[in-house]
């Protein structure tokens, strides 16, 4: 090779070489992903915990991260599940089994009594429209929530709890789901809350408060049902809609 065809090939050569270098330097100041949190690993084989939580660019739970973490988080437009509600006190304890369907800010809940009736609730924007049985009448109340008349924690309260009353915050598997953990300190009272929320689905899994370290509340709540709730369950008794007239 004579020594013109030498130097252009080694001006080539510099040249690509400076293309390379310089998108890798303009990869390495590239701006981070956003907060990513790991895949629910339910139906992906037993994969442990500290696997997930090494997956590129998953946020690690702590004190300090679990609000953006929890912020990340959105419930379901549409979904049914059973949701139990356990209270202790001393010397006794009581239940209540709500059956929930949600479509998109409706709420029906139905509730079989300790009678052996069921009250039937229907939630749609800070109203409630109640009514027993096969009856055709019903009570409007104002005021109060779906979460509130399922006796369900709102676990997005955690957003607005100051670090230091945070004791506890990471990943853990509850009733085989992948969750959020938290626990918070105790409150002058001597009750701390505890939480597990669903990653995949974005909702309170279970839930548990003590009392000076004895269990005085339990929630807990199924899987999602394979079904969508029929149109039907947000119908009142004539088969009006809630707010018609």
């Amino acid at each position: 090779m004579d020594r013109k065809r030498m130097t252009y090939f080694a001006f080539g050569f510099g040249l690509l070489l400076l293309v390379v270098v310089g998108l890798l330097a303009r990869s390495s100041y590239r701006e981070p992903a956003g907060i990513v949190l790991p895949e629910d690993p339910a139906g992906t084989g037993a994969l442990e915990l500290d696997h997930l939580e090494n997956q590129l660019n998953v946020i690690a739970i702590s004190p300090e991260t679990l609000r953006p973490a929890v912020a990340t988080l959105s419930r379901p437009l549409s979904y049914s599940r059973t949701q139990t509600v356990e209270t202790f006190w001393s010397g006794g304890s009581g239940q209540a089994v709500y059956q929930v369907s949600v479509s998109g800010n409706r709420t029906r809940l139905d509730t079989r009594l300790a009678d052996g009736s069921v009250r039937h609730t229907l939630a749609v924007d800070g109203e409630s429209w109640v009514w027993y049985d096969s009856e055709r009448l019903w009570t409007v109340l104002r005021g109060g929530d779906a979460d509130q008349a399922a006796r369900m924690p709102t676990y997005e309260t955690v957003l607005d709890l100051p670090e230091e009353k945070i004791a506890v915050a990471d990943y853990r598997m509850k009733d085989g789901l992948y969750c959020i953990y938290v626990e918070t300190t105790e409150d002058e009272a001597g009750y701390a809350d505890r939480y597990w929320i669903s990653v995949g689905a974005g909702l309170l899994a279970s839930a548990e408060r003590v009392c000076a370290g004895k269990l005085v509340y339990r929630f807990s709540a199924s899987p999602l049902e394979a079904e969508l709730p029929a149109e039907s369950l947000f119908l009142l008794p004539d088969g009006s809609t809630p707010g018609d007239g």
